[in-house]
C-alpha cells in the first residue's frame, strides 16, 4: 500500500486511485462499529460470532453497526445478526482456484451446482456491484485470475487455461513460457543485501494472567473430526464421530476444584462463561484446561479474550485465564 509504484500498477488496472494507507483489521472493525465510526459491515466466509474472541463485544459492534450483511450456507449465528443474508454456494459449487502454503495455484470446479437462488461468494459480490451501479470488469473467476496477472508481475504468467493445462503452478510465476518457481528464493532473499536476516523476538506477555480469582489457563482448539465453527461437520456423519464439546481437565485439577468426568461444567472468564462436559485425563498440564470452538452453542468465545497480537492482530486464544464452576453456580 505504500509503495507508490505497486499503487500505480493497480490504479492503471482499475481506473480509481489508491489509497497510500491499509483499512482496518478485523478487530479494528468490530471497534469502529461500536463507537459508530463504521457504517456497513460484510461478512464472508467467516462466522464471526462463533469463531471471534470475546463473542459478547462482536454481538455488539454487528448490533451497533448501521447494515450488516452476510454471506452463508446455513443461519450461522453472524447471519442471524445480520440485516441482509445472501445464499451462498459451498466449495463443491464453486470455480476458480485456491493458492496453498506452498504457493501452488490450483483449480477449483464445481462438482455440483448450488442449490435454490444460491450464487457463488464471485457472483454475488459481482451482482451487488452492478447493482451499485459499478462494473467490476470480471465476469468470470478466470477473468479475476488474468487482473492480478496484470496488476502483480508474481503471477504474470498464470492463467486458468494454464491451469488448466499443468495442474499445478507455483508462484512467482512471472512469464506464461517459463515454469512457475517452486522455491522462493533461489539466488538470493528479498532483502537490500540478498542475505537472510535472523533477529531473535523480543517475548511480549500475554493480555492476562491468571491469579487467585481465575487460577487457570483456557486454550482453544480443534479437534481432529470437524472443522472451525462446524457449521458443515456438524452436519453429517462427523457429527457421530464426536457429538459432545468437552472441556479436557488434569485430574489434579478435577480433584482440586471438585469436577467430575462427564458432568456439566462451567468455565468462567472476564469476560463472559462456557458450558461444557468435562473430560478428565493427562492430555493437558496441571493449571491448563483445553477446549475446541467447533460448538458455537457452547459459548467458548464469549470466555476468551479479546487481547492480540500487536503486529499481526492474531487474538490471544491460546491464554485466557478462567476458574470453574458447577453447572448452574457462579
Amino acid at each position: 500500500m505504500a509503495d507508490p509504484a505497486v499503487r500505480a500498477r493497480a490504479e492503471e488496472v482499475w481506473g480509481v486511485t489508491v489509497p497510500p494507507r491499509p483499512g482496518l483489521r478485523i478487530p479494528e472493525m468490530f471497534a469502529a462499529a461500536r463507537a459508530g465510526r463504521l457504517g456497513a459491515l460484510w461478512v464472508i466466509g467467516e462466522d464471526v460470532c462463533a469463531t471471534d474472541p470475546d463473542a459478547n463485544r462482536v454481538a455488539r459492534a454487528l448490533g451497533t453497526c448501521p447494515l450488516v450483511v452476510c454471506d452463508e450456507l446455513f443461519l450461522s449465528e453472524t447471519a442471524r445478526h445480520a440485516d441482509v443474508v445472501l445464499p451462498v454456494a459451498s466449495w463443491l459449487e464453486k470455480d476458480g482456484t485456491f493458492v496453498n502454503f506452498d504457493r501452488r495455484f490450483q483449480r477449483v470446479r464445481p462438482a455440483v451446482a448450488p442449490p435454490g437462488r444460491a450464487r457463488t461468494d464471485f457472483d454475488t459480490v459481482r451482482a451487488v456491484a452492478e447493482a451499485m451501479g459499478t462494473d467490476l470488469g470480471c465476469p468470470t473467476p478466470a477473468d479475476a485470475l488474468a487482473e492480478c496477472a496484470r496488476i502483480s508481475p508474481h503471477f504474470a504468467g498464470l492463467s486458468h487455461r494454464r491451469l488448466d493445462r499443468e495442474g499445478a503452478v507455483c508462484w512467482p510465476c512471472p512469464d506464461p513460457d517459463r515454469p512457475g518457481q517452486a522455491t522462493l528464493y533461489r539466488e538470493r532473499f528479498a532483502t537490500a543485501d540478498g542475505r537472510a536476516h535472523l533477529a531473535a523476538v523480543p517475548h511480549l506477555p500475554p493480555g492476562e494472567q491468571p491469579d487467585g480469582d481465575y487460577p487457570l489457563v483456557m486454550v482453544t482448539g480443534r479437534r481432529w473430526a470437524h472443522y472451525n465453527s462446524g457449521s458443515m461437520t456438524r452436519r453429517g456423519g462427523n457429527l457421530a464421530l464426536d457429538p459432545v464439546d468437552h472441556l479436557d481437565i488434569h485430574p489434579d485439577d478435577a480433584v482440586r476444584y471438585g469436577v467430575r468426568e462427564g458432568e456439566p461444567v462451567q468455565v468462567i472468564s472476564r469476560y463472559g462463561r462456557a458450558r461444557l462436559i468435562a473430560r478428565i485425563g493427562g492430555e493437558t498440564a496441571p493449571g491448563q484446561v483445553f477446549c475446541s470452538f467447533h460448538f458455537p452453542a457452547s459459548g467458548v468465545n464469549r470466555v476468551t479474550s479479546d487481547h492480540a497480537d500487536t503486529v499481526t492482530s492474531c487474538p490471544e486464544y491460546k491464554v485466557t485465564a478462567v476458574r470453574l464452576a458447577a453447572d448452574g453456580a457462579g
